[in-house]
């Protein structure tokens, strides 16, 4: 009888275990679906529903946390990458969960790196950004009409983001074949600004640094809808 009820024991362990490892696994796939959607991504971003367990979450409603990162996405007209998002006190009742799913984050911290090919459709023509060591320059042939004159210029790029606008403003500045010196002429032609893109899930920017590859902007949003008619 002794082993009977240890066996017993064991084989509800093993259910209870499947069972937790089952329901958290469908309930990333449905929000990575989601999430892969809304901001048109090529693939599902990696979801995890962080906690030890999940069943007892899943019946109070309430997650600890869940953590959503995708190496690429769109928001808006932009491109970013290396997006990570950790939505916080999600609120998801497990009966709305099985008729029509509503999750709502209490707290979402993120991040994202706007490549620097963002820049190029605000620069003149002929102007292209690159990286050099991981650090964004403008070079190319800049056409000076009053002067009749095409000549080859590059610069370093110092980029910063300021109440809500990008700001890229060149340093270092190199011209090449000029006749006379253009080097604040040229300043002024690659000084661009432009509204910061928005972020996704209605993230306030907190903060940017300029990385290797992009500019790595943080933001945070509260009451977030992650999934169901209020979602973005």
């Amino acid at each position: 009888m002794r082993k009977f009820l240890v066996v017993l024991l064991i084989l509800l362990a093993v259910l209870v275990i499947s069972a937790d490892v089952g329901g958290r696994a469908l309930a990333q796939n449905m929000i990575a679906g989601q999430v892969a959607q809304q901001f048109q991504m090529e693939q599902d971003p990696a979801v995890s529903i962080e906690g030890w367990a999940f069943l007892p979450q899943a019946l109070g409603g309430t997650y600890e946390e869940i953590v959503i990162s995708a190496p690429s996405a769109t928001f808006g007209e932009y491109p970013v990458e290396q997006i990570e998002v950790r939505a916080k006190d999600v609120d998801a009742p497990l009966a709305e969960l099985l008729d029509q799913p509503q999750v709502t984050a209490g707290r979402i911290d993120g991040s994202a790196v706007l490549p620097y090919a963002i820049l190029n459709p605000f620069l003149p023509e002929g102007i292209t950004v690159s990286t050099e060591g991981g650090k964004p320059y403008a070079s190319g042939e800049l056409a000076m009409v009053n002067l009749g004159i095409s000549v080859p210029v590059s610069a370093a790029l110092d980029i910063s983001v300021q109440d809500g606008v990008v700001s890229a403003t060149p340093t270092d500045i190199q011209v090449e074949g000029a006749p006379i010196d253009l080097t604040g002429v040229v300043s002024d032609m690659i000084t661009v600004s432009f509204p910061m893109p928005q972020m996704p899930f209605g993230m306030t920017v907190t903060d940017a640094e300029a990385v290797s590859g992009g500019l790595r902007v943080t933001g945070v949003a509260e009451d977030v809808p992650l999934m169901g008619s209020g979602a973005a």
